[in-house]
């Protein structure tokens, strides 16, 4: 199990569609890390999503007193798991969780939602591709080939099962030291930071949905580490 020096155990838990070999940087090299593998992200063969199983296997990862550290769709899964079971939750830390549910009548939240719902409701008549550029150009207005390549077609083919994460169980309040770290480049994460009741809120820039990649990253989730 991880230890960041402290006792703490730290279990990573990745996004929707970046098996974990590619979700972390530096956070992620902290001793000894133990990282969480979703449902389908262990194998060649994508599941359907289950929000109770995704987080079984989330807590069936963490031993008594063990930190969650999560990113974006994996934000809201980990913060209701946390909610459920404090007994093995002692604190998490957030980068830029798609906890979209608790932003709702927020104008980014909302336009986000109007763009990309309709995608979502037609997925099932889409191939991996198809989706793939659709859902590209729903989620920020860009024009991309259609992947060819077996992992580019099997990342898609898992964002593809996944519902709108707004449509996530996701509590606002968690009752445990929460850390939510945003890029400050979109209005819709730091939207969401504002609305996690009690959490303590971290910009770094500079580098998009990923603030991970930030070279003060692991000195952020230590610090905060330190006091909890």
């Amino acid at each position: 199990m991880a230890d960041d020096g402290t006792g703490a155990r730290i279990v990573f838990l990745h996004a929707s569609n970046r098996s974990p070999d590619r979700a972390w940087s530096a956070v992620g090299d902290l001793p000894g890390a133990l990282f969480a593998v979703m449902p389908g992200y262990r194998t060649d063969v994508p599941a359907t999503f289950d929000q109770d199983r995704w987080e079984a296997r989330l807590l069936g990862t963490c031993d008594a007193g063990a930190t969650v550290v999560a990113h974006s769709f994996g934000g809201p899964v980990a913060m209701r798991a946390a909610a459920r079971r404090p007994d093995l939750v002692r604190a998490l830390v957030l980068f830029e969780p798609a906890a979209y549910a608790l932003a709702r009548g927020k104008p980014a939240i909302e336009d986000h939602i109007r763009r990309v719902q309709p995608v979502l409701d037609r997925a099932s008549t889409l191939s991996a591709a198809e989706f793939a550029v659709a859902f590209a150009a729903a989620l920020a207005g860009q024009s991309i080939a259609p992947p060819t390549g077996a992992a580019d077609l099997l990342a898609a083919e898992r964002q593809r099962r996944l519902p709108g994460p707004w449509s996530l169980d996701t509590p606002d309040r968690i009752g445990l030291p929460t850390l939510v770290v945003t890029g400050g480049w979109n209005d819709e994460y730091e939207a969401i930071a504002s609305r996690i009741v009690g959490a303590r809120h971290v910009t770094l820039a500079g580098h998009g949905h990923r603030p991970q990649d930030h070279p003060d990253a692991v000195g952020v989730v230590r610090a905060f580490l330190d006091e909890v």
